[in-house]
């Protein structure tokens, strides 16, 4: 991949929207702007560079300014990413498939595992500036052996871990931006600051992770348990956040919260994903028409239904299953 200008160098420009899409291309599969502004749009002012390192991971810096209101979508493909917001207005982040909005405050870091291919929106206003850099690593393209095994392992599930604010963290992001990654030297520095910041961020994951799995199984994980095998029983039952906190045995709020710190996303998110693989059996290995998997997913109208289902898989069910997208009503929910 080729390096965009050397951060530490570069001046305040400009930024396109075909400029933002090129480097926004280099961490997704897929990008767009939602109100499908014209390429030549002028999105931001302020310097925006992305590098890829020898050992594997990629890097993306940005210190901007907006320039109108935009919201972007974005494709993430199966991967490790550490966000860290350094200085600006706080940001928002919808990290997809039903999970809360996330807000990052300046200073504030967080780190997502992706287990496959994930929808997200940033939404940016006129006038929002913010410093911030991106530091992704993806299965199969990491050169470090140990590195390669445990982002394999992280990414086996999809979770979000809020890291908070970390003094040394915070400094590592900010020789990033006032250090020259040019010459033998500067790459070597950069890249062991990049490294740091991974290794941080990984043990306070797992940190959290191991603190958050041992609250779960001393007096939630069963419950949710019962919560989850309904979910994937009946994918198609009219569930509601009042009927499965009935079966877990907890409030509303307490099913909401013990579901995602058990399984690392939102009990509706889980059952989407529950509902999409289900079609995608049915489809490709019962023979299921359209509307047949629109009716045992849950949906009542097939329209619905293509239109979640090419979110989720990037193609309708039609295409998948070589049969035509029935947009009529199907079944009941």
């Amino acid at each position: 991949m080729r390096a965009s200008p050397d951060p530490a160098a570069a001046q305040d420009v400009i930024v396109s929207a075909e400029a933002f899409s090129e480097a926004s291309m280099r961490f997704c599969d897929r990008y767009a702007l939602d109100d499908g502004a014209a390429a030549g749009r002028q999105l931001f002012r302020g310097q925006l560079a992305t590098r890829e390192l020898s050992t594997g991971p990629r890097l993306s810096t940005a210190e901007m300014i907006a320039l109108s209101d935009s919201t972007h979508k974005a494709i993430f493909p199966k991967s490790l990413s550490l966000v860290l917001t350094l200085d600006g207005l706080s940001s928002e982040f919808d990290p997809g498939n039903g999970r809360e909005r996330m807000v990052l405050r300046p200073g504030e870091a967080a780190f997502f595992s992706f287990s496959d291919e994930v929808e997200t929106q940033g939404h940016y206003r006129n006038g929002h500036s913010c410093k911030s850099i991106l530091i992704q690593l993806r299965p199969g393209t990491i050169a470090e052996d140990s590195l390669a095994e445990h982002v394999e392992r992280c990414v086996a599930g999809s979770h979000i871990r809020p890291l908070g604010f970390n003094p040394r963290m915070h400094a590592l992001s900010e020789q990033l931006f006032g250090r020259s990654s040019e010459g033998v030297v500067g790459r070597l520095l950069m890249e062991s600051s990049v490294l740091e910041l991974l290794a941080i961020a990984i043990s306070c994951a797992d940190d959290i992770g191991r603190a958050t799995r041992a609250v779960v199984r001393a007096s939630h994980r069963a419950q949710m348990a019962r919560v989850r095998d309904l979910i994937m029983a009946e994918p198609a039952a009219p569930h509601s956040l009042q009927s499965l906190a009935r079966e877990g045995g907890v409030s509303v709020s307490g099913l909401k919260a013990k579901f995602r710190e058990v399984y690392g996303q939102s009990v509706f998110a889980f059952l989407h994903d529950v509902r999409m693989e289900r079609a995608k059996e049915g489809l490709l290995r019962e023979g299921w028409t359209v509307a047949q998997a629109a009716h045992f997913s849950g949906y009542a109208h097939a329209s619905n239904f293509c239109t979640a289902f090419l979110r989720h898989f990037g193609t309708s069910p039609g295409r998948m299953s070589g049969q035509p997208d029935d947009i009529g009503r199907a079944g009941h929910a």
